[in-house]
């Protein structure tokens, strides 16, 4: 059975205050009237030795401290066998003072401290002490005490006790009590703290105003609970990160798979298409006997397959060319998209490029990819042969937007960043362009979208500035 640490404190601390009490009463009240006839015993020594000298030197008994003894007390001062001088009760005759000098010389409860001997008897509540203080060869001092027993006092003194047990009991419970608290409650709320700790709960502290070892303690755990919650917070996040990196690991090895499958799909076509016409050259039927012609058809569907393949490459490399601290010019696009303008002016698009230089977050040649596959897009599928590429610069951001006439339902909006999708199967490409887009602009964090717009469809990439330092 599990007893709290309150109640055996408690327990402890009254138990032995009252043991302690208990003890100390009995003795100290056995030891009263014993102490009480020993204080008197020791004045009348020391009285009789205090005036030894003096009576030695023929003062009378009055005239020394003696005279101040009890009133119970007979001084007989016996000197060449008779009686010099003699005060007090009459307690010995001088007859009977040899015989009691050979009586008390003989008895076995005699007491000798030099030439001072005594003994003591108890008669009927009555301690009586003789004394003989030997001067010479037949001069004594002879004192003759009566000392009251304390009986009556002790029956006094056990009321008294009784009572003060009663206070003294009831004061031993409370200060039991107080100690005990004063001890038991730090220990249960270290214990409420402990126990939350363990359950991994850190938003409490613990806080007690004490200043002795608690103090030391509640601050060891308070700084434990600190290192405990930042390194759990520390192993939480590694634990996030090794699960994110896990599912881009799943999510890499599934894009890997498609590509795969896509290239075996896609590249598939354009070979056939080569194999055949390579074939009819050979053989020189039909239409493939002028070679020199027919040449060039196949020059432009491996030029095509190349594309795919690049396209396909970069999509599988992104990752490892981005890093988080890129920047770069807006203005390097002017130079890097002379490809794709000379691209739309051979399917007979105009291209219209206001560029506002800024400094901008992403990887100069990720930079490039993005834009260009997105007026690619907006090339192959305008209605009025223009295509705006345009920048807005911000505060804190740069939103460049490509604009091109035309319309997609809102079915194909919400398809339209899947990988390997195509509005048209009849248009060139894989349907990787809006993809890769996608996870470049996922790589920096950065917002896009493709949206209609009073007949216009607009292409958005809002990408981010560097903090200024």
């Amino acid at each position: 059975m599990k007893i709290s640490i309150f109640i055996k404190t408690f327990f402890i601390l009254l138990l032995s205050f009252s043991f302690l009490f208990i003890a100390s009463t009995y003795y100290f009240n056995n030891r009263f009237s014993q102490k009480y006839v020993e204080e008197n015993i020791r004045i009348v020594k020391e009285a009789i030795i205090n005036s030894a000298e003096e009576i030695k030197n023929n003062t009378t008994l009055n005239q020394t401290l003696l005279d101040n003894a009890s009133s119970e007390t007979q001084f007989i001062l016996y000197q060449n066998n008779q009686v010099v001088e003699m005060i007090g009760p009459q307690t010995l005759r001088e007859d009977q003072i040899i015989l009691f000098l050979i009586e008390l010389y003989d008895s076995k409860a005699l007491i000798t401290e030099g030439n001072l001997s005594y003994t003591i008897a108890l008669s009927e509540d009555i301690y009586s002490v003789s004394y003989i203080y030997k001067f010479g060869q037949s001069d004594y001092l002879l004192v003759l005490t009566k000392i009251q027993s304390l009986r009556n006092i002790d029956k006094v003194m056990e009321d008294i006790t009784i009572t003060q047990a009663l206070f003294i009991f009831f004061t031993i419970t409370i200060i039991s009590l107080l100690i005990s608290l004063n001890i038991a409650n730090p220990i249960k709320r270290i214990n409420r703290y402990a126990k939350s700790i363990s359950q991994l709960d850190f938003s409490k502290e613990l806080v007690l105003k004490r200043k002795d070892e608690f103090s030391d303690l509640i601050s060891s755990l308070n700084e434990m609970a600190f290192n405990l919650k930042n390194t759990y917070a520390k192993l939480n996040d590694a634990n996030k990160r090794l699960l994110k990196d896990i599912e881009f690991e799943k999510q890499q090895e599934k894009k890997k798979k498609a590509l795969i499958m896509t290239i075996n799909h896609e590249i598939r076509t354009p070979l056939s298409v080569i194999k055949g016409m390579i074939e009819g050259m050979i053989d020189g039927i039909g239409r493939y006997k002028h070679k020199d012609n027919y040449l060039k058809e196949v020059l432009v569907q491996i030029n095509s397959i190349e594309d795919m393949i690049k396209d396909l490459t970069y999509s599988l490399k992104l990752e490892d060319k981005a890093k988080k601290d890129d920047l770069c010019q807006l203005s390097a696009l002017n130079q890097n998209l002379l490809g794709v303008i000379e691209y739309a002016r051979q399917k007979k698009v105009r291209v219209s490029v206001d560029i506002e230089d800024s400094q901008v977050n992403i990887n100069e040649e990720l930079l490039s990819i993005m834009i260009i596959n997105l007026m690619k897009n907006a090339i192959n599928y305008t209605e009025n042969s223009l295509v705006v590429l345009q920048t807005k610069n911000y505060h804190d951001k740069v939103e460049i937007i490509v604009k091109n006439k035309g319309f997609i339902k809102e079915s194909d909006l919400d398809k339209i960043f899947e990988p390997y999708y195509r509005l048209d199967f009849s248009e060139e490409g894989l349907g990787v362009g809006l993809f890769i887009v996608k996870q470049i602009c996922e790589i920096y964090n950065c917002d896009y979208k493709i949206y209609n717009d009073n007949s216009y469809v607009i292409a958005k990439v809002v990408l981010k500035k560097p903090l200024l330092t």
